[in-house]
């Protein structure tokens, strides 16, 4: 990959220029401490000027430990397939047999290869559901020492105009070898997508502030795979701030949603990573290659943005907001269609009013013509 000397997102058209930009490269190994020197998230307005007050007083204690978060290993194992392996192997036999099953920019089954990586980014990317920066090895400018995605939006398919999910959609961006994708390929990007590269690469995964909270069924099982656990959070961010915050928002008991509203509105980034393992999964059956997920807290998070003065300074600027809508909307009286002002009939040009007029003419004259003949015609009757 090109070295990207701003660090800016990237865009649609960053694809098109330079596709297939990630196929094909031997990356060399990232030891994690790249993500260490990503620079803070900006603060939500009300949680920033709640840090800066004089009256605000953080509720929220530091974290017991001040050691280094370390990745924590997800206990769930996703399934990818049955080996013919029936004792343990080496790491080296084990990277020679996912290069021999996998395509390199496809590490997951499939049997249909142009839809990789770069089509499942891009598919992201170009919808605007994420914005994804790539950041190179400062000792490698061709290879990525770790990457960010920020989650924009997740859409259901009426959102996206799918009638059915195996109907295709062209690219807003053109330019793009394959033409379009099915809202089917649009789920699948949410995970494949992220399949960057295992054992040596990262993720720092984020939500933008104003994403849309009518999350899709699907993306809950995104969750219990790329989402943060339990374990990695600081034990005051989930007894004190995460409890305070369900008490202001309608409970959700079934599924991740009520973390995932919170992981939104408070900013709360994670870092993730994954690879693979080969493991007795099934029962009286060979060894089975699985992917595992670790993941990780960020210790550069602020958490007084969960402090609860912050917490509830957020939930008072919403309703101030909602108030202020429907005051202005009380203000606006309805009008009955009768009450509608009526359109001004346009005034006619000079040409139009000319030939208007000379229609007119005609036709009094036309009528004329047959009355007289109406009458000659009469007269002769009688005559008769």
């Amino acid at each position: 990959m090109n070295e990207q000397k701003s660090k800016k997102p990237m865009t649609a058209s960053d694809y098109v220029k330079n596709q297939p930009h990630l196929q094909g490269k031997i990356l060399t190994p990232n030891p994690y401490s790249a993500l260490a020197e990503y620079p803070p998230l900006s603060y939500a307005k009300a949680a920033a000027e709640g840090s800066t007050s004089k009256a605000t007083v953080s509720t929220t204690k530091e974290p017991e430990t001040s050691t280094k978060p370390t990745y924590y290993v997800k206990p769930q194992k996703q399934h990818l397939m049955t080996t013919q392996f029936t004792k343990p192997i080496t790491l080296p036999q084990l990277k020679t047999f996912v290069n021999r099953a996998f395509y390199p920019d496809c590490p997951y089954p499939t049997d249909n290869i142009t839809k990789n990586h770069t089509f499942y980014e891009f598919i992201l990317v170009d919808s605007r559901s994420i914005e994804v920066t790539h950041y190179p090895d400062p000792k490698d400018k061709n290879s990525i020492a770790y990457s960010t995605c920020k989650i924009l939006n997740l859409y259901q398919s009426k959102d996206l105009g799918f009638i059915h999910h195996h109907s295709t959609k062209p690219f807003v961006t053109p330019g793009f070898h394959i033409q379009g994708y099915t809202y089917t390929d649009y789920q699948n990007a949410f995970f494949r997508a992220f399949y960057l590269r295992p054992y040596d690469h990262s993720w720092f995964f984020s939500f933008d502030q104003s994403c849309s909270k009518a999350i899709p069924g699907w993306f809950a099982e995104w969750w219990y795979w790329f989402g943060p656990s339990d374990a990695i959070y600081p034990t005051s961010l989930l007894k004190t701030s995460f409890e305070f915050y369900k008490k202001h928002i309608p409970d959700q008991p079934i599924g991740p949603l009520n973390k995932i509203y919170f992981h939104i509105d408070m900013g709360i980034p994670w870092i993730c990573s994954w690879h693979f393992q080969l493991s007795l999964h099934l029962q009286d059956m060979p060894y089975s290659l699985l992917r595992e997920f670790r993941v990780k807290w960020w210790e550069k998070y602020n958490l007084d943005r969960c402090s609860y003065s912050n917490i509830q300074k957020y939930f008072d600027t919403i309703k101030q907001a909602k108030h202020a809508v429907q005051t202005v909307s009380k203000s606006i009286p309805l009008l009955l269609p009768s009450q509608r002002p009526q359109p001004t009939p346009k005034p006619s040009s000079p040409a139009t009013s000319t030939a208007y007029s000379s229609e007119i003419k005609k036709s009094k004259q036309s009528k004329k013509r047959k009355t007289r003949s109406t009458d000659r015609s009469t007269n002769a009757f009688k005559f008769r």
